[in-house]
């Protein structure tokens, strides 16, 4: 598993700064199954709702015909998976923004989410001593069909003023 340094770190000479990334460079997310078990602990902590904690009166009273994963469930999903592709530690100073998220069909058990992300801007504020960096990020599942459309912007790090 990765680990994210904070703009304190002494030793800079293996941490991903704002200037390593570059627009149109694609990182691979890896994957995740999704079990009925996690669906429901998450939802009993923070959404729930019933479709996504009672899988019988689901798939009887809901548009969903089951159990269904929470939209905040994928999210925090495709955030894991971001942050354990890394391969080297970032230099993260925070999240920015998140926008254009879109829940694009429903997350059942036993789904296999495998995602990537799209860097699509590097912006510099020198005077700042960060880059803002902003992806585009998707999960899809077994079926190769999207679940998940997000945009996200997180403050990097710069080496240089």
């Amino acid at each position: 598993m990765s680990r994210d340094v904070g703009a304190t770190a002494d030793d800079n000479s293996h941490i991903v700064h704002a200037e390593d990334l570059t627009p149109g460079q694609v990182i691979q997310l890896g994957s995740h199954t999704v079990c009925e078990s996690e669906i429901i602990a998450f939802a009993t902590q923070w959404d729930p709702q019933f479709f996504h904690l009672d899988a019988a009166r689901a798939a009887a009273e809901s548009q969903f015909g089951g159990l269904i994963a929470s939209g905040l469930h994928t999210l925090s999903i495709y955030q894991r998976l971001w942050v354990d592709s890394r391969t080297q530690p970032w230099r993260v100073i925070a999240g920015a923004t998140m926008s254009d998220v879109a829940f694009l069909r429903p997350v059942r058990p036993g789904d296999v989410l495998t995602g990537h992300t799209v860097i699509d801007d590097v912006r510099f504020e020198p005077d700042k001593h960060r880059g803002r960096v902003t992806f585009e990020g998707a999960l899809g599942n077994q079926d190769d069909k999207l679940v998940l459309r997000v945009t996200t912007a997180v403050y990097l790090g710069a080496r240089t003023a």
